[in-house]
Parts: C-alpha cells; structure tokens; sequence
C-alpha cells in the first residue's frame, strides 16, 4: 500500500564530477507533491463539510439528518473514498477504512444494490433518480475492488459480487433502445450513468476471474451515445473502463474504439484550450453554461495516460502533461477543493456567484488523477529507467535507485542523483519534451552529446553512487490562434487577434488580481507585445515570482498598449494554474499580440 510523505526535508548527495567536489541539493517544494498534499488534507481533515464516517455512509444509509447533497447518487461519494484512501494512508486520519467498509456493506440491499430498495427498474417508469442511483452503484463498485485489491477483505469482494449481479440483472432493462433514446441526452442523468459501470466489472473481472463481467462491459460500452449534453465525466470514465478491458483481454478493438473516441474529442470544441475539457460535451441543455470540472479534467489526465502506456505515444503524454499542469491545477482552489469556475470560450474564466467547490465528487477524483501521475513520473520498460515526467521522485529498482529533483528554485532545471546502481551498464533514458526548445543534459559537469530517440534521451553507462545529470530546458514559446492554428515566433503574422500563449509546459494567463491595470476597461483592445528578437534567442523577460510560489519559473515580463489610451504599461502574465493560490479573480486566456523589435 503506498504511503505518502509530505514533509519537506533536505538531502544531500554526493557527486562524482570531474573536480571531485562534493555537491549538496536541497530538495525544492515540487508543485505535484503540494496539490496532492492540499487535496488529501482538505478531504481528511477539511471542515464545512467534514468528511466524517456517518457523513460518507449517508448516501447509502440515506439517513436524512446529513441532508447531504447528492444522496440519491447512492454510494458514489463512499466508493470514490475507497478508491482515493485504498492507495494512500495520511496519518491521523481519523476514518477507519476497514471499519467504513464493513458499515458499506451492512447497507447493501437484498438485490445487492445500494440505496432506495423500493426503486423498481420498469422500463417505462425509468426516471433520472434511477440513473444517478446507477451512477453511484457504478462508483462504489469500483471503490470496492480498489480496496479488495489492496486488502484482500473477501466480505468487501463478496459485496462486488453481490452488487456486480444486481448490474447484470438490470443491463438488459438499461440498454432497450428506448431507454437509451430517452437518457442518451439527459446530462448528469443520462444514459452515460449506466455505462460507466465498465470500470467497475473490469475490475471485479480481474478479481474473479468470471468472463461474464468482461462480457457485460465490452457489450455496454458500444451503447455509449454520439456527442450531444453528455456529462463528460460520465462519457470519460465509461472510455477509461474500455482501456481497462482492452488491459486484461488484449483485445485491440477495445483499444482501437478508446483511440477513436479520444480523437474525436480533441478535435471537437469540447477540447479546450486549457487542455481539458468542458464539463458537458455539446452546448444545447446545458443549464449551468459552460463550465469546467475536475473529475472531467481528471478522466482526462487518466485517459491519456492510460492510452499512453498501451501504445506508447508521446501525444498521449504531452496531452496528459498539459491538463495537469494547466486545466487541473487551474482547477483546484486555494482550499485543496477541485470544483468548477463558469468558462467564456471567448475570454477565459470568469467569476461566479458561487464558488462551485465539488467535495462530493471533484476532490477525489482529481487527487486520483494526481496520484495517476505522480506514479508515471519514473517508469521501467524492457530496460529502461524512463523519466516521463519532470517532478520530484525517490525511484527505486533492484538494478538501480536515484533521486530526481528540482535543482534551484525557480529554474527550468532539473538533477538526478545515482543512489545505488548494481556493476553493469544501465539505461536511464530521459524525455525531451514538446514544449521546450532545447534540452541540455550533463553528466557530472559535461554535456552529453546523445541526442533523442522516441523522445527520450538514452544514457547507459556503468552508474556509480553520487553520479549528478543535470537536465535543463529552454522553454518554447507558442503562440496559438482561436482555431487552434499553432505559430513560433519567427513564424507568427505581424499582428494575431484572439490568440493564446503557451510558455513551456504553461498556458499563460492575466488576471484582475495580479495585473489589474491590464484588465481594468476597456481591455478588449489591448495589444501585448511580443519581443521577437530576445523571444527567438530565447531570453524572455522573467518577473519575480511572488514569495509564496517558487516552484514556477514563468512569470513573463510584457509591455502593452492600452486599450482607450496611448501610454505603454507593464503586464505579467504567469501561468494559469497560479490563480490557485490567490483570490479568484476573472482569468483571461486570449490576446492581441503584435511583433516588436525585429
């Protein structure tokens, strides 16, 4: 079971570099670490409202004294703690897990449902209660068998079981064509309840071994409705349950369609800037407006990542990559909450008469999606010791172990330091990523010559301990206009209208708390601009960060003309993801920009 440790510590290493010399890394507050810790602290020991035992049991027991929003999505606030504290323990959690367990199933109706027991699947009498019922039925399967595959309680399989047959009684009534025609646009409610139980029987499949289950998920998924008012997350999970099947049966059809749907969404509108997505696929019906939400973001964080790993493709991960670094972590609030925040297809995102922190379902979910990631950073592949992601990571294997670090604050540059490596020639093989220009690897002082293949940059060679890499990017400047038509700056017109930055891994962004003059009206004419000279010889102007954040070496010095008025100002714009740890304040992500200084 993996523990997590959240304290800051410093280690110190030494290096084999040529002058022999002894060099002591620090080890720097990584951003990843910090959202998990914000996440997992808020669930465990966040008030208003507190995550209590009875609190989680409530839309099982459906004791009416919690009032609880959301109860009749019977047991999906339960089974996505499973699935969130099954892989991670924080110490003093004042939940017993096991205990929760056994209480869950002391709940489970005679038909193995959880929930209303009087709810009677008619075909005719189907309402939306009956879905969200399925909804959270569907969860809590899969919160049950991600706490079965780390404890092995074989009551908590029993009640998979139980629950996987009240699932397979009710499929044939679920997938009538005129059930599926009356739900298939029914939003939050609609069909995409029923048909992301696909991740749930995988899982129970695995465990028990009965093809029936992989059967029902593989016959389900088909009925998964065309785009048009489909709650995302719903749509993104019954597709991560695909990825699932095609894990455990190698089946490439099931991959095939996952890839497909994947395409599909990227090139549609519902494939944000941000790189997420929208909260609902199709804008008709819709009675929030447009909006994000982190378990939508979260799918697809996970979705990339687990089409990545089947099929190694680098655009999987680079995809992967962007949505946490942006749409997710923008996502979060200061609180450790993931929710949603109203979005302007036009502008960026605005402010709400209500801040829409989604602690029923969005801070699992996208501490789930984290934890995804963090597991990726280092991986092993027929030999390689891959570094996918650049964040911190104690990596341990029996033929080697090094510490991955960030090596300053504020800088683009990253060390890796041998802990222990066995007397043979082993292959650490580092990503050169998309979004930088340059990457310039060093060992103990000297430039490696190795240039990439597949992406990735192969050192082998016979390890010993204290050896430093060093690896620091030049970040790549993109511009990207509002049909996603993607410019360098040797490349970009003179003058681009309603067009987006991306600096490195970062969508960069102005807001109304940290650049008010910018955004104070009339804004909707300025013009920033963009220094093409420094910009292709790669020294942007960097502001100082603020004090609370070192973590982030992006915060872009610009000038800009005003709109209304003739006098050049100063703007900074800073990643989109640093809203986080202020005010919420309006967030705009599209421009004027014009070419200066050739």
């Amino acid at each position: 079971m993996k523990i997590l440790s959240f304290l800051l510590f410093s280690l110190t290493f030494a290096s084999c570099n040529p002058n022999n010399t002894n060099v002591k890394m620090a080890r720097i507050e990584d951003e990843l670490d910090l959202r998990i810790k914000m996440a997992s602290e808020r669930i465990v020991f966040g008030k208003e409202p507190e995550m209590t035992e009875d609190f989680l049991l409530s839309g099982v027991t459906l004791d009416t004294n919690f009032g609880v929003r959301f109860a009749e999505f019977s047991g999906d606030q339960a089974g996505r703690y499973l699935s969130t504290f099954s892989r991670m323990k924080i110490p003093g959690n004042p939940v017993d897990l096991d205990l929760l367990v056994k209480k869950i199933i002391s709940n489970q109706r005679g038909d193995g449902r959880f929930g209303d027991a009087d709810m009677i699947f008619d075909p005719a009498k189907l309402t939306g209660n009956h879905m969200a019922l399925l909804w959270g039925n569907g969860r809590l399967l899969t919160g049950l068998m991600d706490y079965y595959a780390t404890s092995k309680n074989q009551e908590a399989l029993q009640s998979a079981v139980k629950l996987g047959g009240f699932l397979t009684d009710i499929a044939q009534i679920c997938t009538r064509p005129d059930v599926i025609e009356k739900f298939k646009t029914m939003g939050a409610m609609g069909f995409i309840c029923f048909t992301q139980i696909t991740d749930g029987l995988v899982k129970l499949y695995i465990h028990t071994s009965d093809k029936k289950y992989a059967e029902l998920a593989a016959s389900i998924y088909k009925f998964l409705p065309e785009f048009g008012n489909q709650h995302s997350h719903g749509y993104l999970n019954t597709v991560l349950g695909v990825i699932g099947l095609y894990n455990v049966t190698k089946d490439t059809s099931h991959l095939s369609y996952a890839k497909q749907i994947y395409q599909q969404i990227v090139y549609s509108n519902n494939y944000l800037i941000t790189g997420g997505v929208s909260e609902f696929f199709g804008k008709e019906g819709v009675g929030y407006g447009m909006r994000d939400e982190g378990c939508s973001e979260a799918d697809f964080v996970m979705l990339s990542l687990e089409l990545w790993k089947a099929t190694n493709m680098m655009d999987y991960l680079d995809k992967a990559e962007f949505c946490l670094n942006n749409a997710l972590m923008y996502n979060q609030y200061c609180s450790g909450d993931f929710g949603s925040h109203p979005y302007d297809e036009n502008f960026g995102f605005t402010l709400s008469a209500s801040q829409g922190r989604a602690w029923w379902c969005c801070d699992y979910h996208g501490l789930q999606a984290m934890l995804a990631a963090q597991d990726i950073i280092v991986t092993e592949q027929k030999g390689l010791h891959r570094v996918n992601l650049y964040s911190y990571k104690k990596y341990m294997h029996e033929d080697i172990s090094f510490t991955l670090n960030k090596f300053a604050k504020n800088q683009a540059k990253y060390s890796l330091v041998i802990d222990s490596s066995t007397n043979s020639a082993h292959v650490i093989a580092l990503r050169f990523p998309s979004w930088a220009s340059k990457t310039i690897v060093s060992i103990n002082g000297i430039e490696s010559p190795e240039k990439p293949i597949d992406g990735y940059i192969h050192l082998k060679r016979e390890w010993k301990k204290g050896d430093l890499i060093t690896i620091e990017f030049a970040y790549q400047m993109k511009l990207i206009s509002f049909d996603r038509k993607t410019f360098t700056v040797s490349t970009m017109p003179e003058k681009m209208s309603k067009a987006a930055l991306q600096y490195g891994p970062f969508l960069m962004s102005v807001d109304d708390e940290y650049s008010l003059p910018f955004m104070s009206e009339p804004s909707g004419g300025n013009i920033i601009y963009v220094p093409a000279k420094n910009w292709m010889e790669g020294k942007p102007t960097l502001a100082p960060a603020p004090d609370s954040s070192n973590r982030v070496e992006a915060y872009l010095k610009m000038d800009y003309k005003h709109d209304g008025y003739f006098s050049i100002g100063n703007v900074t714009m800073r990643p989109m993801s640093e809203v986080t740890f202020g005010q919420l304040p309006n967030v705009k992500l599209w421009f004027n920009f014009e070419k200066k200084g050739e």
